[in-house]
């Protein structure tokens, strides 16, 4: 009789368990507008140059996962022109939001960000939130409460990167690699500092005999500053080296 009544007991306990494990999702959908109200840090985008030089305006959406203490954790993007979505990403992952409760408990959220970039005819007139945790316009100038929005790198494109070049230092090909009539290029991500220095490289993609003399090569280049509103600033930006070889 005991067996008896202390099996159903055990079951029930189990699934009693399994319920209360399952009760907090892993995360919950959230609209747009709730989650604005759950922003505590807002990074605004520095509008791209060739962008703006180029007149171009419009709209980036982002699907963001928002982890348990508020970072922005996961971003894929929805929609929005190529030169503006790379700096939208930028500042959007470093927003951050006070943690989403459900039943008292904090839970990963899934919620779209829209950044609006517009060109203002007046410059006051840049840097304004609008509804919808949209963000119109982007604060470039580093006086007044703009200053904590300035970022302290900006994603520039590997042409803009490439006029800045003052020093190039060419790769020397591998003899293993010529032996095998291997070619191609070897692509890096880069930062470079307030000074032009190449500070950090990254290898992106390239074949294995080729991307460290290309590597070795590409942190010895030397950049003229990039200025933003007449102040140097660290630039996050590609570089490509070619590997060809003559008939």
């Amino acid at each position: 009789m005991k067996r008896n009544f202390l099996a159903p007991t055990l079951l029930l306990l189990i699934l009693t368990s399994l319920a209360a494990s399952q009760a907090v999702p892993r995360y919950v959908r959230v609209g747009q507008n709730v989650m604005t109200g759950q922003i505590s840090e807002k990074v605004a985008p520095i509008y791209p140059p060739l962008a703006r030089q180029a007149r171009i305006q419009g709209t980036v959406v982002l699907k963001v996962i928002i982890s348990k203490s508020g970072d922005v954790e996961n971003m894929q993007l929805v929609s929005g022109h190529p030169m503006l979505a790379p700096a939208a990403i930028d500042a959007v992952k470093q927003w951050k939001y006070k943690p989403y409760l459900l039943n008292g408990e904090p839970v990963e959220v899934e919620t779209n960000v829209t950044v609006n970039f517009t060109l203002a005819d007046k410059p006051a007139a840049e840097g304004g939130d609008a509804q919808g945790g949209a963000f119109s316009g982007v604060i470039t100038s580093p006086q007044g409460n703009a200053a904590g929005l300035v970022p302290q790198r900006v994603r520039v494109s590997q042409t803009v990167a490439q006029g800045l070049l003052v020093s190039r230092v060419n790769p020397e090909y591998p003899q293993e690699a010529r032996d095998q009539r291997i070619q191609g290029t070897v692509v890096f991500s880069v930062i470079v500092d307030k000074e032009g220095n190449v500070a950090n490289i990254r290898l992106i993609s390239g074949h294995p005999l080729l991307a460290p003399p290309a590597l070795e090569a590409v942190k010895q280049w030397r950049y003229k500053p990039y200025l933003l509103n007449g102040d140097p600033i660290e630039v996050d930006t590609q570089v490509t080296v070619n590997f060809t070889l003559a008939e």
